[in-house]
């Protein structure tokens, strides 16, 4: 935990969910929730304030947040210490030759335009204006959806480089309009009183529905994600991504729980006939509820945010480190094993980090016995765009198992492994599967 990597991915989802969310929360349910006041705009003008104040915080901790993420991950790339990375140019190279830095400069540039789409969107006047509406709901869920190539997502293969990335994506999108919009909820809920319980209610069940939409789109998309980067059970159980996932997927459930009582229990006391004491009462009390629920689901999805940010650093539990039986792989060694109904193979690269290292690659056939070759290359792709990749010959030992020597792993991330053997004259197999490479100790 002593990473600072660590402590400024979590700001930085925070933020980035944060600053969308005010957006999807002033477009889809303050905006609509205020009309209902008629002639009493005194809610409407404390909230918006209030969410000015969010959103112009927030988006400065995205951009200062954003740059230290970079300077980090330029510096893990190159090797360099991070005071270098400008000095040496480093930074440039990063910025615009890998998918990492291309991902930051549109961000950076989206950053620029809800700066300038929050003021009138947020101004002491209604939004009335459709296309600044729209503007402001499409670049929010763009900053937010665009953090998915910083992640996992980035590196996938074939049918996984188009889903994986298109689930993330909504991911993040549902996230921000969910767990984003909480804590602008909470601010309305707390400045609504007795006199605008219309505003209380009308805000619940319009968030109550756009939370039904986003909790499906979480459920959805997060189902793929766990199937790309989790597989199956015993890595769910077996691996600290895993485990650490499983907490996640609870707090998701515990606030989902939260969220269907407030619909279900709470917002129907909002409804007042005839204005009677007792109904006057519940009102009030369903109202104290809700925003203390509200600061709950917020707390629960600041935990979960925490978690993300974890969770990036972490090889997911689909690429772990395998350790057979009779614990032939080294500790720090990363491994890989690619299985086709042709034949397989299992790739071992130590150290599996950043750094110069050494690979060992062993062929099988369809029953696990060793498989002959005449010759075998092994090729390596780094995980940014653009990147040329690297083939090593390699060499035979006593053992039938074959060596690489003078690999030079230049970045951490999903690298591609491709392996190709020459099992006589016109018959090759060739077999292709992601690896993760770690950061530089």
């Amino acid at each position: 935990m002593s990473d600072p990597l660590l402590y400024v991915r979590a700001v930085h989802f925070a933020a980035t969910l944060l600053v969308a969310g005010v957006a999807f929360f002033v477009v889809f349910i303050a905006e609509p929730a205020f009309r209902t006041a008629k002639d009493d705009n005194r809610v409407a003008v404390v909230v918006r304030s209030r969410l000015t104040w969010i959103a112009r915080i927030s988006l400065a901790l995205a951009v200062v947040s954003g740059a230290a993420w970079f300077d980090l991950t330029a510096a893990a790339m190159s090797g360099q210490p991070v005071a270098d990375v400008f000095s040496q140019g480093v930074w440039w190279t990063v910025l615009s030759e890998t998918t990492f830095g291309n991902d930051w400069l549109v961000r950076f540039v989206l950053a620029c335009l809800l700066a300038g789409l929050f003021d009138p969107s947020l101004s002491e006047q209604r939004i009335t204006s459709r296309w600044l509406k729209a503007a402001l709901v499409i670049a929010a869920a763009a900053f937010a959806g665009s953090l998915a190539w910083a992640g996992h997502a980035a590196g996938g293969l074939g049918v996984e480089a188009i889903v994986h990335p298109a689930a993330d994506v909504l991911h993040l999108i549902a996230a921000a309009a969910w767990v984003g919009a909480l804590i602008p909820l909470w601010l309305l809920l707390r400045a609504a009183g007795q006199d605008s319980l219309a505003i209380a209610r009308t805000a619940t069940l319009r968030f109550s529905t756009l939370g039904i939409v986003a909790v499906a789109t979480i459920l959805a998309t997060g189902s793929i994600n766990t199937w790309y980067l989790v597989g199956s059970i015993p890595a769910l159980v077996g691996t600290d991504y895993g485990r650490l996932l499983s907490v996640k997927i609870a707090l998701f459930f515990v606030m989902v729980a939260v969220a269907a009582f407030n619909r279900l229990c709470l917002t129907p006391h909002l409804v007042q006939d005839g204005h009677p004491a007792a109904t006057a009462a519940a009102a009030q009390q369903a109202l104290r509820q809700l925003r203390r629920n509200a600061a709950l689901e917020a707390a629960a999805g600041a935990i979960v945010v925490a978690i993300v940010a974890v969770l990036g650093t972490l090889p997911p539990a689909s690429h772990a480190h395998h350790h057979p039986a009779s614990g032939g792989i080294p500790a720090d060694a990363t491994f890989q094993h690619i299985h086709t109904e042709q034949g397989m193979a299992d790739i071992t690269i130590e150290p599996g980090r950043v750094g110069p290292a050494h690979a060992t690659i062993r062929l099988w056939n369809g029953d696990f016995a060793p498989l002959a070759a005449q010759a075998v290359t092994l090729t390596l792709t780094a995980p940014s765009a653009g990147s040329k990749s690297v083939t090593r010959v390699a060499a035979q030992d006593s053992d039938g198992a074959w060596q690489v020597d003078g690999i030079e792993l230049t970045q951490s991330g999903n690298w591609t492994v491709a392996v190709d053997a020459m099992l006589g004259p016109g018959n090759h197999l060739v077999l292709e599967a992601p690896i993760v490479i770690d950061p530089k100790q």
